[in-house]
């Protein structure tokens, strides 16, 4: 693959806190959502300092041209790959839901069985009716690898 073939870097047009780990994001291309850093800040022992401190989570800028998110006097960044990296993981439309069913050959019935929910439900996230829940955003992503990985 050459460089050009690359999918373009994630860069922030702005970033604002909400609420203790979640941000209202808007990316340079217009798209905006809401994003939830917990997983990150939680694991790496490198951001302690914004664990359960709203003042010190809220004190965050867009830096370097929308590359990365900083926070104020405590050296720590972030960059709009890894935040672009968290929101993939946590939210998913219902178009992109109904086209990862169509491409992994699931009908309703069959996604039912397989992610232990109703057809409902199922319909529900296909239709728009209710947001995908992470749990299945994440479970629809480790289905897809499994049968990318298949032999």
């Amino acid at each position: 693959m050459r460089a050009t073939d690359s999918p373009a870097l994630p860069l922030l047009r702005s970033a604002v806190a909400v609420d203790l780990y979640r941000l209202d994001v808007v990316w340079r291309d217009g798209r905006s959502a809401r994003v939830d850093l917990g997983p990150h800040i939680l694991r790496y022992a490198v951001y302690r300092p914004l664990r359960d401190d709203w003042t010190a989570f809220a004190a965050l800028a867009v830096i370097d041209g929308g590359v990365a998110i900083a926070w104020a006097g405590d050296g720590l960044d972030l960059s709009a790959d890894a935040i672009a990296a968290l929101e993939r993981t946590q939210t998913m439309s219902a178009e992109d839901f109904r086209g990862r069913l169509v491409r992994l050959g699931l009908s309703f019935d069959a996604a039912a069985a397989t992610f232990g929910i109703s057809r409902r439900q199922i319909a529900y996230y296909a239709s728009g009716a209710k947001p995908v829940p992470r749990h299945l955003v994440l479970a629809v992503h480790g289905l897809e690898a499994e049968v990318a990985g298949a032999p």
